[in-house]
């Protein structure tokens, strides 16, 4: 992975998902490509994510059968607002599910539909439930060969027994292993492949789940095509000829070396928020002072985006937010420091708050965790607070039933989080308020009021489970409202959340066919940008899970068709 010829069609930067998207297909459509990383393992930020797609119109879900592109089109006005920019969205709703066929049909790329997953604003025109949000399947890592160990390794905080990765499949048979034949002979089967994982030398588990799934897929996909794949080597400059990029010259080995492009350069070297000097330029709370927890790398450090403005490029900064924004814990990794845990389903659930650091709730916690932090930023802010942390209290119940945060379910255990500071305990609700260093009289009033309308599953205050959405992510066994239960018998516990992200959509300017483009609107020859190194599709919103995945991928598959030109027909692999 460390050799590649000093000529090719097409430079790749980045080995996210769009940029491997993008060099997959290139390949696939017969041009001569190089992709180049900067850090020392593939896979960027999507290694690290639920490896989930949004994808219109999908063949999983019966195309047409089940979706239109006027419905697609009209949701998406709908959640993401006026700022849409409608030749864009008209690009990906139209070859959203045929960019995905294409790598399902020429690699080992390979989604299910995810029935349960229902588009996050239910009440909107066009939105539909469990039918546009797919999900990668697991792939065994032991087809990469000695390659496995080029591939980011998922966040520690989401493995369990030295590096056993968990996917959404496994989830009910981790909860269900004592109760149920046919989760305990899963999670045994689990058990076993991991041990002999490790026992053969393996650093962590190769059973890949999630967006570490779909990384391995198209890893594996393009070291079939053979296509060169550089590690370590970070562009450092675009070269530019009569206007036109020509290729790149990288840092590599203590050296520099040229590549050059024949056809583009295409950027797809993910977002910035591994940067500690962008995040205080571009996120306004960062620059108030305030806390920010990423799990992001920190060679996310939005050096794309330099190379990107260097050459004419401008940054999009119309949109409404520049993350995607989530709620986040950090996690005692014992010596190896904190982990960053994101809470996206937990706060849903019933016998579950959340409230400020007056002890008092502040928003609907089955609120999407882009608009929940939203919230949370925008209290601190109203109430004047140095920092925007909230905490998410439950008591014993609901806590062995759902599990909360980095906390496991029942059987798992909860001593070594009591042990190291991450939950919070107290025996009576005064206490845990004390631990926690808010207001007890507040707490206990807040318990109070929620519990009192919660035995018949109301929530008058904040509206708790009203949505479709919301209700998705709750219980369905509870009723009438999965989302919502007393928080009636302790002890009870807390873990504090602060801001987080999960990847920036700050990003440059860009056409339909990805293209950089200058202040003027014109576009730059040679120079497309792709995934979060473009400017978001979403404007600053999230209206559903793999709103970041599926573009990455749709835009990366055009891109290339764009540079291919349309009649090149796609090649088997060599």
């Amino acid at each position: 992975m460390r050799s590649a010829p000093d000529g090719c069609d097409v430079l790749v930067v980045g080995s996210g998902a769009a940029g491997l998207s993008t060099a997959l297909t290139a390949a696939a459509l017969g041009l001569d490509v190089v992709l180049c990383e900067h850090a020392d393992v593939l896979g960027g930020t999507s290694a690290l994510s639920g490896g989930e797609v949004w994808i219109p119109l999908n063949r999983q879900n019966g195309g047409g059968a089940s979706d239109s592109h006027a419905e697609a089109l009209d949701y998406l006005r709908a959640a993401v607002g006026p700022g849409l920019e409608i030749p864009r969205a008209e690009a990906f709703v139209r070859h959203a599910a045929e960019a995905l066929a294409f790598l399902e049909d020429h690699s080992e790329v390979e989604y299910e539909a995810l029935p349960h997953v229902v588009d996050y604003r239910s009440g909107a025109p066009g939105a539909k439930d469990g039918v546009r949000t797919l999900g990668a399947l697991p792939f065994d890592g032991r087809k990469l060969g000695r390659h496995f160990a080029s591939i980011r390794a998922p966040l520690a905080t989401g493995t369990i027994f030295g590096g056993m990765a968990i996917g959404r499949e496994d989830f009910p048979h981790l909860y269900n292993v004592t109760r149920s034949p046919r989760s305990f002979v899963h999670v045994a089967r689990m058990l076993a492949r991991h041990t002999r994982d490790r026992l053969t030398g393996h650093a962590r588990g190769t059973r890949m789940v999630m967006g570490n799934a779909l990384v391995g897929r198209l890893v594996c996909s393009l070291l079939e095509r053979r296509v060169p794949m550089l590690l370590g080597c970070k562009v450092t400059r675009l070269e530019v000829e009569d206007g036109r990029v020509t290729g790149a010259t990288l840092a590599v080995d203590g050296g520099t070396r040229r590549i050059a492009s024949r056809r583009a350069v295409v950027l797809a070297s993910g977002s910035f928020s591994g940067s500690a000097a962008m995040r205080q330029r571009h996120f306004a709370h960062v620059r108030a002072g305030r806390s920010h927890l990423t799990p992001l790398p920190t060679t996310n450090d939005g050096s794309g985006l330099d190379l990107a403005l260097a050459c004419g490029g401008v940054l999009d900064d119309t949109i409404a937010e520049p993350a995607a924004w989530a709620p986040m814990s950090a996690v005692p990794l014992g010596g190896r420091g904190a982990g960053v845990f994101p809470h996206f389903g937990d706060r849903a659930k019933p016998g579950v708050i959340v409230v400020g650091p007056d002890g008092r709730r502040f928003v609907n916690e089955a609120s999407d965790y882009h608009d929940f932090l939203r919230a949370m930023l925008a209290a601190a802010a109203r109430d004047g607070r140095r920092d925007a942390e909230a905490f998410v209290v439950t008591a014993h119940g609901p806590l062995r039933k759902y599990g909360l945060g980095r906390v496991p379910a029942f059987p798992g255990r909860i001593g070594p989080f009591l042990r190291n500071g991450y939950l919070l305990h107290g025996r009576t609700v005064a206490e845990l308020a004390a631990r926690m260093g808010v207001d007890a009289d507040a707490l206990e009033r807040t318990v109070r009021r929620f519990n009192e309308h919660a035995v018949r599953g109301e929530d008058p205050d904040f509206g708790k489970g009203g949505t479709h959405y919301q209700r998705a992510a709750g219980d369905a066994a509870v009723q009438p409202n999965p989302c919502v239960a007393p928080l009636d018998e302790g002890p009870w516990y807390a873990i504090k959340m602060l801001p987080g992200d999960i990847g920036t959509m700050l990003g440059v300017r860009v056409d339909a066919e990805s293209r950089v483009l200058r202040a003027d609107g014109t576009p730059i020859a040679g120079l497309h940008a792709v995934g979060t190194v473009a400017s978001s599709l979403m404007r600053g919103t999230y209206p559903a899970a793999g709103v970041m995945l599926g573009p990455a991928l749709t835009f990366g598959y055009l891109t290339a068709r764009a540079i291919a030109g349309t009649t090149v027909t796609a090649q088997p692999p060599a």
